[in-house]
């Protein structure tokens, strides 16, 4: 099997029903997304097919840049994640092993790297503004997700992503957790269900029957910082609200659930990475029986990646270990620099906060700018 081999290409479905219509990658982590009819066997679209082959021939592709430059820099990637958490390197599936399900866009933050397509918060954050001039994103039917999951053989599935929105509001995701429950084959025995969250919101005990029937149930907590920055980037959420929940979650779930952090490495904490990384080692390493709470990085996209760094900022990181994040083909693009720091200058006044203040390093990386 060959050294880029990835289970997500040949194995992994994202199933995405905020648009008009549904669409279907190989992976969250990509921007390669093609319709689908939920209706017939959409595992064996002849769109899935050139990056699988491609993948066979030892070769990476361009759309995978965020696992190639973290393996770059020695840390543990998506790729490398799921190689191991989905147990072998096989080919040609009768089924996906993953799926990662994106259908309701319901939020109560508006954090700086994500944006108004997963978020109804942003979209009235805007409005409040006068930058919104559209209908307000409303719940997918789930009907719809059960649907899709239907035609899937699923009895290869070792794991299913819930994709927000905050999917820990109110009970749409849960409806889907208990179909789930019903009809995938051994969920208790093999079955990894995932709560892609922003760690505010608490889980209600009356679901807690429903955790206990599947393998383990992982909030995949995001945070892109500590206290300050975290509220910052991960606005209006405060630090102390969610360590507070977490902390109580790991203490009354049942034990089968489980925590995963996943941070977003953008042009804010790059410089700061190592702040979150001693939190958890000091706080949060383990879940309540004592296993590991892993701690995986993804790059920001678009406004805040690391395209958007300055030469002073590169020179700096070139003296950490987190010098191999910046992308290979970085150049100093002062025209981009200066959209994105209009734009956060215009949302710190919306919000009442200060880069300058939150993040002084960086922002003396960006002096000429300011």
């Amino acid at each position: 099997m060959s050294n880029v081999y990835c289970s997500m290409i040949h194995n992994g479905l994202e199933l995405n029903f905020k648009g008009p219509g549904v669409t279907a990658q190989h992976c969250c982590l990509r921007n390669t997304r093609f319709p689908v009819d939920i209706a017939t066997d959409f595992w064996e679209d002849s769109r899935f097919i050139p990056l699988r082959e491609k993948n066979k021939q030892n070769v990476w592709s361009p759309g995978c840049e965020n696992c190639q430059s973290l393996e770059a820099a020695g840390q543990t990637s998506f790729r490398t994640g799921m190689n191991a958490g989905l147990a072998g390197n096989s080919l040609d599936s009768s089924g996906p092993k993953r799926i990662d399900l994106l259908f309701d866009t319901s939020c109560n933050l508006a954090c700086r790297s994500c944006g108004t397509q997963s978020s109804t918060f942003w979209q009235k954050h805007l409005k409040e503004h006068g930058e919104w001039n559209q209908p307000i994103g409303k719940p997918q039917q789930h009907d719809n997700v059960i649907t899709a999951l239907e035609k899937l053989d699923l009895s290869n599935l070792r794991m299913l992503v819930f994709c927000g929105g905050e999917t820990l509001l109110g009970q749409a995701y849960w409806e889907v957790t208990k179909w789930l429950a019903d009809n995938v084959p051994n969920a208790k025995e093999q079955l990894t269900l995932c709560f892609q969250t922003n760690g505010t919101q608490p889980i209600h005990p009356r679901n807690y029957e429903l955790i206990d029937r599947f393998h383990l149930v992982k909030l995949h907590v995001s945070l892109d910082g500590i206290t300050q920055k975290f509220e910052y980037l991960r606005w209006p959420a405060t630090w102390e609200q969610v360590v507070d929940n977490i902390m109580h979650t790991r203490k009354t779930a049942p034990s089968n659930l489980m925590f995963h952090i996943e941070e977003t490495v953008s042009i804010f904490n790059l410089f700061y990475l190592s702040e979150l990384e001693d939190w958890v080692s000091k706080h949060f390493t383990t879940n309540r029986e004592g296993d590991i709470v892993n701690h995986d990085k993804h790059m920001a996209r678009w406004t805040f990646s690391l395209e958007n760094c300055t030469q002073e900022y590169v020179d700096a990181v070139q003296q950490t270990e987190f010098k191999n994040l910046i992308p290979r083909s970085w150049q100093e693009n002062s025209t981009n620099i200066i959209k994105m720091i209009a734009e956060i200058k215009k949302f710190d006044q919306f919000r009442n906060q200060s880069f300058e203040k939150t993040f002084p390093e960086v922002a003396e990386f960006y002096a000429r700018y300011l």
